[in-house]
């Protein structure tokens, strides 16, 4: 059933509006009132609502007038009639038009409940649909691979070998290749096209909430789960389920994952109903899970399985070839960039550059130049001053000469976050790099640093 749904009780009788409205509320559901099918169809454009029950005979707008205005406008949720024994053909002549159903006067509580379950139901279903409309419309075609070097030439022909074949894929890089991309064309290309990808960062998920949220819960689970919810892999079921930075995926949680990519089944968290799957699993990584599983940071049953078929893509340093039609390709991909150009002096300056946020760093700084260039409409050297060819190495020895006063060391690791995080355009995985720390180990310092200020 539909969450907390919203339903709107369309009925010229005021009396009649609030004794349902009193009724529905009761059952726990939240509810607005109009008068006739002209203040409703107004309501339905101010707000989104899960369920409408309406009257047929209104005056202003009657029923059957307003569900064909809200057809007409696309709104595509139930609408229940509540109708007199006097024109029940009315009322189904209106479920021929697409109303879900119809109560008749005097009507029975217990049947009124029964009906709106029943609508709420099909609500739920609507929805899923329209997301999945939605998604396939966005991912149908498949994102074009902007490349002129060998080495991703040869990606490309990977991708191709194992689109359509249906096993398992793990992609491996540093931060910001394009992991996820080459994932979404993988599907694109596969015979799951037109079901759904599902992508799952398991870096971003608590270690606690792994589990429920790749296999769901049943109501009552655990302290909040007052119902049930489904998990990824239910939600991807026929489609393909993208698990990035499987890497960082805890020991415990590996093991059910495991079980339920060998045996094709899994049990909902707090749940015994053993529930079959179909799903194509692509996982990605920036971590060794070898060396990972030589420490016993990895499951080795588990890397062998994903393992099946490994893709690498090459760092951005090492496809320079790809660098200046990628800055193409992203100029035209931000709307106020399609104008712009971009001189060779600039293009060189892009060249040099070793590119340690990859092509998630050259997407921020393409947008900050075109920011910055709005007026010009051209990229210059001047517009790249701030991006330094070759910065730093990590172990390059950098004196800092004490004050005879002293100074704070928080204030000096303040300064260098910042500006870090302008070299790196805000993009906290460079910034890392550029200081030397692992990404983790950047926001831990980050956050105490925000926490003490």
């Amino acid at each position: 059933m539909v969450k907390n749904p919203h339903i709107l009780v369309v009925d010229d009788e005021r009396k009649m509006r609030s004794l349902l409205s009193m009724m529905l509320e009761r059952k726990g559901y939240r509810t607005d009132q109009a008068a006739d099918g002209k203040s409703a169809l107004k309501k339905l454009l101010q707000s989104d609502y899960d369920l409408v029950i309406s009257d047929i005979k209104m005056p202003e707008m009657d029923g059957k007038e307003l569900i064909q205005k809200m057809r007409q406008k696309n709104m595509i949720m139930p609408v229940v009639f509540i109708t007199a024994f006097a024109t029940i053909d009315s009322a189904v002549e209106m479920m021929q038009q697409g109303a879900a159903d119809y109560v008749t006067k005097p009507f029975d509580e217990a049947k009124i409940y029964l009906t709106v379950e029943r609508a709420l139901n099909l609500s739920k279903v609507l929805v899923e649909n329209r997301e999945l409309k939605h998604e396939l419309k966005q991912h149908q075609a498949p994102r074009k691979l902007i490349y002129e070097s060998k080495c991703m030439g040869d990606v490309v022909k990977l991708v191709k070998n194992v689109a359509t074949v249906d096993t398992a894929v793990l992609i491996l890089g540093e931060s910001g290749t394009g992991k996820e991309i080459i994932a979404r064309h993988i599907h694109s290309q596969s015979g799951r096209r037109d079901k759904r990808f599902v992508p799952v960062n398991c870096a971003a998920i608590s270690s606690n909430l792994v589990e429920s949220e790749l296999f769901g819960y049943e109501k009552g689970a655990f302290t909040g789960a007052e119902s049930r919810k489904r998990g990824k892999f239910e939600y991807a079921n026929g489609g393909t389920l993208f698990l990035d930075e499987i890497g960082d995926m805890p020991l415990d949680s590996q093991g059910k994952l495991l079980r339920a990519l060998e045996e094709r089944k899994f049990q909902r968290v707090g749940g015994n109903e053993e529930i079959p799957v179909d799903v194509r699993i692509v996982c990605a990584t920036n971590r060794n899970l070898e060396a990972m599983v030589n420490r016993k940071k990895f499951r080795q049953d588990l890397f062998y399985r994903i393992n099946v078929f490994p893709i690498v893509i090459p760092a951005l340093r090492d496809r320079k070839e790809d660098v200046v039609p990628l800055a193409m390709h992203l100029m035209k991909k931000f709307e106020f960039g399609r104008d712009h150009s971009i001189s060779d002096d600039a293009c060189r300056r892009l060249n040099e550059y070793p590119w340690p946020g990859n092509v998630r760093e050259l997407t921020n700084i393409i947008e900050r130049c075109l920011i910055l260039t709005r007026d010009s409409k051209k990229i210059t050297l001047d517009t790249l001053s701030f991006l330094t060819p070759n910065p730093p190495a990590q172990n390059q020895q950098i004196a800092i000469k004490l004050p005879p006063g002293g100074l704070a060391l928080h204030q000096v690791q303040f300064s260098l976050v910042q500006q870090a995080l302008q070299v790196a355009g805000n993009n906290q995985t460079t910034a890392a790099k550029l200081l030397g720390l692992s990404r983790s180990k950047f926001r831990v310092l980050l956050k105490n640093m925000n926490g003490n200020q």
